[in-house]
């Protein structure tokens, strides 16, 4: 049904979509605009906002639309390449442009997916939603379906886990039973989530539990199953990176998956000893030196601090500027310090 919906996207646009002539661009690409002239006219100096539509006969290759994400960028058709140079020069809130590029002329420039045959074409759907003054109103509008966009990527994500997860089930199991052993051999009781990592609480935490909007930063060590030879660690100095280390929850593969499923299990300030099977940590590939293929994996995880992701990002813009502040000021002692450098570094900024 999605194929039958974007496919005919493009000449849904508007009554005259599909009978409007293309015309030839300087590069060899042709386009038409698709306008009823009502729309605000962009102008040099505004910043747009447009859905893209990209489709290869039935197949859609790119679409903000369900991305859930515009694209954003300024307007200056003078540094456009062909054929947006000519196809956005009128443009209008409303108006949509399509692109369509020979698939020949992209085999000959070798830059063609192995799908791509002779003979065809690839047509490209933009959509003019709005037009903004100012870098800060577009930025403001970007921030706004960031939010949209993080949340279905995610979900997406989740989809791409629970397929892995079932193409994993008999491994889980087995490493499951192998974890439980251990469990109960060393009286160490701990709770098995829906993926399959096993989480022993060893300080609660205060709060509520962590969720995919927050950015978990935390001290760990690890080691496998089978030997407390630690393989990394950002707590102990012989790995050289004693950092506390930042976890966005909400983009998974960002680490192994055993930790995104524990660290939902925990909130700010817990400590646990998490168990992750094999396929929820390095699989068959394994991670070398310290890792071998098909181990079972065990942390020792604390949760030193946890923000939302908007706030993470809110302190991450501040220090920014604290740390823009201090490089000025050390600049400008220099430059007080020293006349001349203050004068070679005065005419550098007035060129």
């Amino acid at each position: 049904m999605k194929k039958i919906i974007y496919v005919s996207v493009i000449c849904a646009l508007a009554m005259s979509a599909c009978t409007t002539p293309f015309k030839k661009a300087k590069d060899g690409s042709e386009y038409k605009v698709i306008s009823d002239g009502k729309g605000v006219k962009a102008g040099l100096g505004n910043y747009l906002e447009l859905n893209v539509v990209a489709k290869y006969k039935d197949s859609v290759l790119f679409n903000t639309r369900e991305e859930g994400m515009p694209q954003y960028g300024p307007y200056d058709t003078t540094n456009m390449p062909s054929p947006f140079k000519e196809a956005f020069r009128e443009l209008r809130v409303g108006d949509s442009i399509i692109i369509r590029v020979s698939t020949d002329s992209i085999l000959s420039k070798g830059q063609a997916a192995p799908f791509i045959k002779k003979g065809q074409y690839i047509y490209q759907m933009y959509k003019l939603l709005n037009i903004y003054s100012t870098k800060e109103q577009m930025d403001s509008a970007q921030k706004t379906h960031m939010k949209v966009a993080m949340e279905k990527a995610y979900q997406k994500q989740l989809a791409l886990v629970e397929k892995d997860l079932a193409t994993n089930k008999a491994k889980i199991e087995s490493d499951s039973k192998i974890i439980e052993t251990y469990l109960s051999k060393n009286n160490i009781k701990a709770t098995k989530t829906k993926w399959g990592t096993y989480v022993s609480i060893e300080a609660e935490g205060t709060g509520a539990q962590l969720t995919s909007k927050d950015v978990a930063t935390v001290n760990y060590s690890g080691h496998v199953l089978d030997s407390t030879n630690l393989f990394d660690s950002n707590i102990d100095p012989k790995f050289k990176h004693t950092q506390p280390y930042d976890v966005s929850l909400g983009q998974i593969g960002g680490v192994i998956l055993g930790w995104t499923d524990a660290l939902m299990q925990l909130k700010n300030g817990s400590k646990a000893k998490v168990f992750i099977p094999s396929s929820l940590g390095y699989g068959k590939q394994g991670r070398e030196p310290g890792i071998s293929p098909d181990q079972i994996l065990v942390f020792d995880i604390e949760v030193v601090n946890a923000l939302s992701e908007e706030a993470k990002q809110a302190k991450q813009v501040e220090q920014d500027k604290l740390n823009q502040a201090a490089q000025q000021k050390m600049m400008d002692s220099i430059r007080n310090a020293n006349p001349k450098i203050k004068a070679e570094l005065e005419a550098k900024e007035k060129k």
